[in-house]
């Protein structure tokens, strides 16, 4: 019998343990959700700012939790998600106008947003050696952060984003790669 006990005193302990990590997880990313409602607010589609909003609060509450590289990412990941976020806010309320008609600046702000935000995430990545999984959670933090703004014309904006991502990482990426290769 005490054996039995033993496991269940041990099994409420790890409990308490998971839910005092979950709690400090959800209190990290409450500055986060601040901001996920304030693009709602401030949205020309808001449904989809709320999606990527929602999806970025949960990544973060599960990165936080987890810990280690991923937990290190969120601050990055989030800062850099700031700028295609702000760019795109911004550009959504900004158009040009010509003979042919209006053009919306969101999706370039966009893409230039996207490789500002992968140039940032490579530059802490590189300058802390971060391993694999520091870089994809600040990829996916940073890809979702901006998403809330950048969804103003639709998905793409969001293309566009990830397509600017991608250009500003990559160097910075394999720039990683190479450097452990070499002696």
């Amino acid at each position: 019998m005490p054996s039995i006990d033993l496991d269940r005193m041990r099994w409420r302990v790890r409990l308490a343990y998971e839910l005092g990590r979950l709690r400090l997880a959800l209190l990290g990313m409450a500055p986060v959700a601040l901001i996920a409602a304030a693009a709602v607010c401030v949205a020309h589609r808001p449904a989809s700012a709320f999606a990527f909003g929602v999806a970025t609060v949960v990544a973060g509450v599960v990165m936080l939790w987890y810990g280690r590289d991923p937990q290190r990412a969120i601050l990055p990941g989030v800062a850099a998600g700031l700028v295609p976020l702000v760019l795109a806010t911004c550009a959504n309320h900004w158009h040009s106008c010509g003979p042919h008609g209006c053009t919306s600046l969101c999706v370039p702000a966009c893409t230039l947003g996207g490789v500002v935000a992968g140039l940032a995430v490579a530059s802490v990545g590189n300058r802390r050696r971060a391993g694999i999984w520091f870089w994809v959670s600040a990829s996916g933090i940073a890809v979702l952060t901006g998403a809330m703004g950048c969804s103003c014309v639709g998905y793409s904006g969001v293309v566009g984003l990830g397509l600017g991502y991608g250009a500003g990482v990559v160097p910075g990426l394999m720039r990683r790669v190479f450097r452990r290769r070499a002696p």
